[in-house]
């Protein structure tokens, strides 16, 4: 009875919390450090997270780490390649380890490739001859635990940098999430509330510069000066999700994505997986609408009204299989989001080992 108020008192705590960031459209554009937002392996990808009611394993430590302590094994690892917008790749890798009654333990990194940009300035246009690199890093470590046969529990904290030439930012954010699963029935609830963290602010020598004093007379020294960046917030959100089980092997699932700087999403999946023998394979799919809480302005039309209130990604779909190989489980998965404006689809390929 303790722990099941303990886990309504927290639940009702994030959804106080959660609130209290919730943004609109003209939120948009306002916060920062995006990348905590890009999601990471084909499998979740594939369900486009709404799967955070029965997310498992090494899988969850992205979507709700409360489901890393559902692991079969002792240890499993997973590493992702997403071909992400503009050219844009992002590197996943993450391992998770069970530590008995502590619970389980687990490190994860994304980084993101930007390749090289030619750098230009206000005198050369065309570019100065040299190129550089973004180095964007998200650093996580995740501790989650099983409190009974239907309650777990997770958080992983994270550090994020955003580093572009001598310029750079960084903070630290943590994800708190809860999975339940009903006796009597196959469904199960997952909450998440994650990106809840530091303000965040560029510095660094670039913003460094000189100037010559108005009116001032030949020979005068130039002036030194900071330009002073604008914090901004991390881009939290609330996610409360639902699975069911229609029949064994198939799962109906939903979520609803509350933002703090973006419209608020509902997002639908499917999953059917099946065992052959020792091996198995799973298929799904998910679709997403946008839900529009503010009033269209007058010098608005409806066609950018709507675009507003939209995203450029649509249809997610992917397939994954498991075949054991000596001691360990490997399993290969593959996932598609479209876009439907602009830049090309997401491809994701992810390899998981367990042992």
């Amino acid at each position: 009875m303790k722990k099941r108020f303990k886990l309504t008192s927290l639940f009702l705590i994030t959804v106080l919390v959660a609130t209290s960031y919730a943004g609109t459209i003209k939120s948009r554009g306002t916060g920062g450090a995006y990348q905590l937002s890009i999601p990471v392996g084909a499998r979740g990808i594939a369900l486009n997270g709404a799967n955070l009611g029965n997310v498992s394993g090494v899988e969850a430590i992205f979507y709700n780490p409360a489901g890393v302590s559902n692991m079969g094994g002792s240890v499993e690892a997973q590493f992702s390649n997403m071909a992400y917008i503009a050219d844009i790749d992002v590197n996943y890798a993450a391992i998770v380890t069970k530590f008995g009654g502590f619970g389980t333990f687990g490190l994860s990194i994304k980084s993101l490739d930007f390749g090289d940009i030619i750098r230009t300035s206000a005198e050369n246009t065309e570019g100065t001859g040299e190129t550089f690199s973004p180095n964007f890093i998200t650093a996580g470590a995740t501790w989650s635990k099983a409190f009974t046969d239907r309650i777990n529990f997770g958080v992983n904290f994270k550090y994020v940098s955003e580093q572009i030439l001598r310029t750079s930012a960084s903070g630290i954010s943590a994800d708190l999430g809860v999975q339940y699963n009903f006796a009597a029935m196959p469904l199960q609830i997952g909450v998440v509330l994650k990106n809840l963290g530091s303000k965040m602010q560029y510095a660094g020598s670039d913003m460094e510069h000189k100037l010559i004093p108005l009116d001032s007379e030949e020979g005068t020294l130039n002036e030194s000066y900071q330009i002073v960046s604008e914090g901004f917030e991390m881009p939290a959100e609330l996610n409360i999700s639902v699975s069911y089980m229609v029949i064994p092997g198939l799962s109906l699932m939903s979520v609803f994505q509350n933002n703090s700087f973006s419209n608020n999403e509902l997002r639908f999946g499917g999953e059917y997986s099946r065992s052959f023998g020792s091996a198995s394979a799973w298929a799904g799919g998910a679709i997403a609408t946008g839900l529009l809480d503010d009033d269209q302005p007058d010098a608005i039309g409806d066609s950018d009204w709507d675009e507003y209130g939209g995203s450029i990604f649509g249809l997610t779909f992917g397939a994954g299989v498991s075949y054991p190989v000596g001691n360990m489980i490997v399993s290969l998965e593959v996932a598609q989001r479209s876009v439907t404006n602009y830049f090309n689809n997401n491809m994701v390929w992810s390899l998981k080992l367990a042992f």
